[in-house]
């Protein structure tokens, strides 16, 4: 099961004292992130999201969430309290979005990216002003970005002290954006005189954003000249290292399948994750939509609740301390911190999304409870137990024991979290998964 990122955030949380305590006995291990989308050239967010700020928790944080008191779902008897016809989980059909899908196009953008990879200086680092921009080149711009006439926050570094090295082909802005640099003339532009690339940002890109079409006046200063290779069987067995198992008449068929065959099976397996997360979220969705929960706990609310609002807090007072007034210039409180870090849109009520957060949570507790006391499943095996204990050391990289994580987790959290666990695999296994037209 993947876990949900509540539950990562939470025992983070109260494993952070041991980590520290573990860690400072064995070196200084560094935790790396793969901030890679599906095209392999720009960042992504994970439709999960992630535990960043997650270890600069207070031990007084870790503590406080370690003492709040606890609903016992196993002790109590939920399914009174659910209303949900038991045939509908065992039985369900749920979309996913169709952008999950990779594209040809996407592929293309790969392999593009790829190219870029492999190119060479054409003479060196000298620069260039009077030829135009080709794919390869690295352009030295200004820019300024606009949608319906309007600036947008973050669209423009025209107050920069220096310009921004872009490579075309690279995958790094945009799609459409490089491309609409070529055969631009550095000396040919100026603020006064900018080139003018138009774009439509994706879909999904960012609340603000996403769709819509937007124009960057742009200033190229001056380009580094780079050859890409050209793009054959040669090049593709010797650089990429591509090899393939079946005999080709053609070139172009070997072409196809390292295109077709190849490519879309790595992009499909980098988005793997994107697409489990979709799962969850559907199943999710779906069933808490359907059920009717009544007399929800109101001490898992405020356990929940407590705990988004210390994470917060601790992801707040960790970048307050370390990026000072720069930080606290563009979040002066905690208020407007919440809700970029929530990724909630302006001026949302963020405590309230946060009630509503920590009762989505409640519900989903609840109606694991009730189809498990439904089907006679309500129960945690030791060798359960210890698989979960096992996922969390592997979690942290072993720098912590099974005697740390039952101390610092509890074994009551840990016997949940395999029991959702096991319901998770349960309720996934009864869905079979379709994409929207």
């Amino acid at each position: 099961m993947k876990k949900s990122k509540l539950l990562l955030i939470l025992a983070a949380a109260l494993l952070c004292l041991a980590v520290f305590v573990s860690c400072s006995n064995a070196g200084d291990p560094q935790g790396t992130g793969d901030g890679t989308s599906v095209d392999g050239t720009g960042e992504a967010g994970t439709t999960d999201g992630s535990t960043a700020g997650t270890t600069a928790g207070t031990t007084a944080d870790t503590e406080a969430t370690t003492q709040m008191p606890r609903y016992d779902y196993f002790e109590a008897e939920v399914g009174p309290d659910v209303t949900l016809d038991q045939s509908i989980y065992k039985n369900m059909s749920l979309k996913l979005s169709p952008d999950l899908l990779i594209t040809d196009e996407q592929v293309q953008n790969y392999l593009q990216y790829l190219i870029f990879q492999e190119r060479t200086a054409v003479n060196g680092e000298t620069k260039v002003y009077d030829q135009a921009l080709k794919l390869g080149d690295t352009a030295y711009i200004y820019y300024r970005g606009t949608v319906d006439g309007k600036e947008f926050d973050g669209g423009s570094n025209m107050e920069d002290k220096s310009p921004y090295g872009l490579g075309l082909g690279s995958g790094s802005f945009i799609p459409g954006f490089e491309a609409g640099l070529v055969g631009v003339i550095p000396n040919q532009t100026s603020k006064d005189n900018p080139a003018e690339v138009h774009v439509t940002f994706p879909e999904g890109y960012n609340d603000e954003l996403g769709g819509k079409d937007a124009i960057f006046y742009v200033v190229v200063e001056y380009a580094v000249q780079y050859t890409l290779p050209e793009y054959n069987r040669e090049f593709v067995e010797k650089e990429l290292g591509y090899k393939s198992e079946k005999v080709h008449v053609t070139d172009q068929s070997f072409l196809d399948e390292f295109e077709d065959e190849y490519l879309k099976s790595y992009l499909e397996k980098q988005n793997e994750e994107y697409v489990e997360s979709a799962k969850t979220d559907a199943l999710w969705t779906y069933l808490t939509d359907t059920a009717v929960c009544k007399n929800l706990p109101q001490m898992e609310l405020d356990y929940y609740i407590t705990s988004y609002k210390n994470e917060l807090q601790s992801a707040y007072d960790y970048y307050k301390s370390t990026y000072g007034e720069q930080f606290t210039s563009v979040y002066p409180s905690i208020n407007e911190f919440a809700v970029y870090y929530m990724g909630f849109e302006k001026g949302t009520d963020w405590e309230a999304e946060v009630n509503k957060m920590a009762e989505l949570m409640v519900k989903k507790d609840m109606l694991i409870h009730a189809i498990a006391e439904w089907e006679n499943m309500e129960t945690v095996t030791d060798e359960e137990l210890e698989k979960e204990i096992e996922y969390w050391i592997e979690y942290y990289g072993g720098y912590v024991t099974k005697d740390d994580i039952l101390k610092n987790i509890g074994e009551a959290y840990l016997r949940e979290s395999a029991f959702a666990v096991k319901m998770y695999d349960y309720l996934i296994g009864n869905c079979t998964f379709e994409y929207a037209e």
